[in-house]
């Protein structure tokens, strides 16, 4: 009998594994609605190659169809010279506002930014800086990024590189929300399930092949933060 429970754990784990969906959001606007909840009919549209383009100032944010829970968020993104953006998750609404942690996308060079501050590229903006080897290039060339998001435990990838690995909720998470410009937004970032948004901050911006693949139950290993 113990071996016949241990053949239906192990049967069931790698059934859970291999359960893993993956989305490509960035193949139509169908996986996108507005900040109003309707059908996105200008300001971005879909390129070549699984691309989709912010056409710059007024396009206005997208919002995913779909809350997400624990995910691996792969894409690859296009600034402009001087560009801003970023991808959120979590994203609830918070007094009205839709809001949510955010990884940083900023042109860092040529915007004048620190790049290991809480506003540079592969930071989860306001919370947590980048550190750790960074690569980043610059405006009109592309940059590959991905966020892991894992029960509370939140990772920031930029062109391979680990840059931010930290725990939402921890007393770390605590201190530094409460010294954010989120300190007023009641239990910021705690919600378990959320929207992913694509930002707009008024210069076009390019996000390519954005996968997005849904992780099973099981938790990694302990976050740095």
């Amino acid at each position: 009998m113990p071996r016949l429970l241990i053949t239906f754990a192990l049967t069931f784990i790698c059934s859970v594994c291999l359960a893993q969906k993956s989305t490509v959001l960035s193949s139509s606007l169908d996986h996108w609605v507005t900040g109003a909840g309707e059908s996105v009919t200008s300001g971005w549209k879909v390129e070549a190659d699984n691309t989709l383009l912010c056409e710059g100032k007024g396009s206005g944010i997208l919002l995913s169809k779909q809350t997400y829970r624990d995910f691996s968020l792969t894409w690859e993104w296009k600034l402009t010279e001087k560009g801003n953006s970023g991808i959120k998750y979590r994203v609830r609404q918070y007094d009205g506002a839709w809001l949510g942690c955010e990884y940083q996308m900023l042109d860092d060079e040529n915007y004048g930014t620190d790049p290991f501050s809480l506003n540079a590229t592969a930071s989860l903006y306001a919370i947590w800086e980048p550190s750790g080897d960074k690569h980043l290039n610059s405006g009109g060339q592309w940059n590959q990024s991905r966020i892991v998001l894992k029960g509370n435990r939140i990772r920031h990838y930029l062109n391979g590189e680990l840059l931010v690995d930290g725990r939402i909720g921890s007393k770390d998470w605590k201190q530094r929300v409460a010294a954010s410009k989120f300190k007023n937004r009641e239990d910021f970032g705690l919600n378990r399930d959320g929207l992913i948004m694509l930002t707009e901050h008024g210069n076009p911006t390019w996000f390519r092949n954005v996968v997005i693949t849904e992780l099973g139950p099981f938790s990694g290993a302990r976050a740095n933060r």
